[in-house]
C-alpha cells in the first residue's frame, strides 16, 4: 500500500515555479530544489519526475497562476481603455516590487530554452498567443464602443501590446526606472488614439 503525500502539490509547485524563476533552469539543481521544497529525491520523482518534467509543470503552473490572473483582470467588464492602462500599471508594480529582477517566466524560459527544448517553445508560443488574443479582445471592444479611434487592425495591435510588454519586463529585470516602464507604456498606447 502506497503511503499518502504528506506535502500540497500545489505549495511544491509555487516554489519551484519561483525557484526556476529566480535562477533559471540550467542553474537550478535538484538539490536545489530539494532544499527549496524540503523534499527527498525520492518524493519529488515520484510525483513530479525528473527536472524537466518539474520544470514544464512549473511553466504550466505560471501560466494557470501568474499569467491568468492578469488576463482575467483585461477581460473584466468595463471600458477597454482602464483595462489596459490597469493592466500595465500592475505590470510595473510588481516588475518594480514583488517581481523585482524576475523577469517573466516564460520570457526567461524562451531565452534560455526555446533554441534546444520544443516542449518550453511550444509553452512559451502558446502563452504568448493566449496574451496577444487577450489584448485583440480589449482593443477590439474599444474599437466597437467607439472609445479606440484607430483603424490599425485589433491583431496587430495585440502583437504590438505583447511586444511592448515583454521589453517592459525585460527592461524592468535590468534595473530600469519606474518613469521609464510608465512612459514605455503610455507612448504604447497611445496606439489606440
Amino acid at each position: 500500500m502506497a503511503r499518502p503525500r504528506s506535502f500540497d502539490k500545489e505549495t511544491v509547485l509555487t516554489q519551484v515555479m519561483t525557484l526556476f524563476w529566480e535562477k533559471g533552469y540550467g542553474a537550478t539543481s535538484m538539490m536545489d530544489i530539494q532544499n527549496a521544497t524540503g523534499l527527498k529525491p525520492g518524493s519529488l520523482y515520484d510525483c513530479f519526475g525528473d527536472k524537466h518534467q518539474l520544470f514544464l509543470d512549473a511553466i504550466e503552473y505560471y501560466r494557470n497562476t501568474v499569467v491568468r490572473e492578469r488576463l482575467d483582470k483585461l477581460a473584466s467588464p468595463g471600458p477597454a481603455r482602464p483595462r489596459l492602462e490597469e493592466f500595465f500599471n500592475d505590470l510595473i508594480e510588481f516588475s518594480l516590487g514583488e517581481g523585482r529582477k524576475l523577469g517573466c517566466l516564460m520570457s526567461n524560459s524562451a531565452v534560455e530554452m526555446s533554441q534546444v527544448d520544443p516542449q518550453i517553445k511550444g509553452l512559451v508560443q502558446d502563452n504568448l498567443v493566449e496574451i496577444a488574443q487577450a489584448f485583440c479582445d480589449v482593443v477590439q471592444d474599444g474599437q466597437t464602443s467607439g472609445e479606440f479611434k484607430t483603424n490599425e487592425a485589433p491583431e496587430d495591435i495585440a502583437r504590438f501590446l505583447v511586444s511592448t510588454v515583454q521589453g517592459l519586463r525585460v527592461l524592468a529585470k535590468s534595473s530600469t526606472s519606474k518613469e521609464t516602464l510608465t512612459t514605455t507604456t503610455r507612448l504604447a498606447l497611445k496606439i489606440l488614439d
